[in-house]
């Protein structure tokens, strides 16, 4: 299964055109980063994404997630 993309048309994607764009083309609104499915370590931070668009070194970041 691949990965939820999220709902841009949410209105926190109407606010942030930029991050609406980012999502469309693949990248995290927070880095750019392109998104690959295979760096997402679980189903909770594969949930996150099809929420925010993050990726998961941003999601590491936001949430302070230590590195294994």
């Amino acid at each position: 299964m691949g990965l939820e993309k999220p709902d841009t048309n949410k209105p926190v994607f109407r606010i942030f055109p930029e991050a609406r764009e980012s999502v469309r083309e693949g990248k995290c609104p927070f880095c750019g980063k392109d998104i690959k499915e295979e760096e997402f370590k679980d189903a909770l931070s594969k949930k996150e994404f099809s929420i925010s668009g993050m990726c998961q070194e941003c999601q590491d970041r936001i949430f302070n997630i230590p590195d294994e």
